[in-house]
């Protein structure tokens, strides 16, 4: 040690380690098995969301998500017999806002006081829905791709029912897909250098563009509609998202039509989009793929709205709510 420093001074106290520990994301706690019951210090109370600081097990496993609870119960009971380090995660409440906590220490006679084993939670949160995104942003990549092809499909059967010839063919095609990148490009502009709103009908006219002569489109959103700077790839991709699908299972598979329309009402952005119904030899939307998936993902998490969909005889109708810019 080097000489002339005070390591026993007023600062080299418990309570200092404690909330430098605190500061650090991790929480003190322990529990007994026998009584079933842990005591928490002050972040592991936050955490949890209780003002006690001694609490039933009981009553934490049940503030565990539902799709977390049987394994976390599972791991907490091994970590009091296994004589090992441990780790495992949770999360507490339900919904976007839940909390990911990762509890670890060492199982056996090594983690224990007495009656008392000891360990300890951090918040993993930030991580967990890095990762998450992370996921997403892979799957998501998949599926444009994927959905990419399909449009090329699409638009190529659109483009050869009215093809004069070969050539003719080639440059309405080439057209196409040059109003599609642009319509890509715009979101991706967005994404990267956050400009300010742009107008919902005039992204909508840039997607669905290269459908023109496929099925009878009608566009009229209200030019106060707008994505805000950093959403207009969320809108985009919904528009997409709905072109695909439409050019795999409904109007513009076989010359349908499509409306969409938006407008402002009690603070939020209404969305419909409503085709006909899909010809006999149309494919059959399950609705249950990661496109769903990502509809629901972009709407009502990254969008923050809500959003239904209903397919019957009569064809398609798709309604969002989005609260506005």
């Amino acid at each position: 040690m080097a000489e002339g420093l005070d390591m026993t001074g007023a600062g080299w106290t418990l309570a200092n380690f404690t909330a430098a520990i605190h500061r650090g994301g991790v929480a003190l706690w322990a529990w007994s098995p026998t009584c079933r019951v842990a005591q928490l210090d002050a972040l592991c109370r936050e955490f949890w969301g209780v003002s006690e600081s001694t609490v039933g097990i009981d009553a934490l496993f049940a503030r565990v998500n539902a799709e977390d609870r049987a394994r976390m119960i599972e791991d907490w009971w091994a970590s009091e017999r296994e004589p090992h380090a441990y780790s495992f995660d949770f999360r507490i409440d339900e919904g976007p806002s839940a909390r990911w906590i990762s509890a670890r220490g060492v199982g056996g006679e090594a983690g224990r006081v007495g009656e008392w084993v000891q360990a300890i939670f951090m918040d993993v949160t930030d991580r967990k829905r890095a990762e998450e995104a992370e996921r997403l942003l892979t799957a998501e990549l998949a599926h444009r791709v994927s959905n990419m092809f399909t449009v090329a499909r699409a638009l190529t059967s659109i483009v050869a029912r009215d093809a004069k010839s070969t050539p003719l063919l080639a440059e309405d095609l080439s057209r196409r897909f040059g109003v599609l990148h642009e319509a890509t490009a715009l979101a991706m502009r967005s994404r990267a250098e956050n400009p300010g709103s742009v107008a919902l009908g005039t992204l909508a006219d840039r997607i669905l563009a290269p459908y023109r002569d496929g099925g009878n489109i009608d566009i009229a959103i209200a030019e106060a509609v707008m994505a805000p700077p950093g959403k207009v790839n969320d809108y985009a991709m919904i528009f997409h998202e709905l072109a695909t699908n439409s050019a795999k299972y409904g109007a513009l598979s076989g010359g349908g039509t499509i409306r969409l329309r938006g407008w402002l009402e009690n603070g939020a952005s209404r969305l419909t989009w409503e085709e006909g119904a899909a010809p006999p030899q149309a494919a059959k939307a399950e609705g249950t793929g990661f496109g769903s998936r990502l509809l629901r993902q972009t709407i009502e998490r990254s969008l923050g709205g809500r959003f239904a969909r209903t397919i019957d005889a009569s064809g398609l109708r798709f309604e969002m709510v989005v609260p506005a810019a």
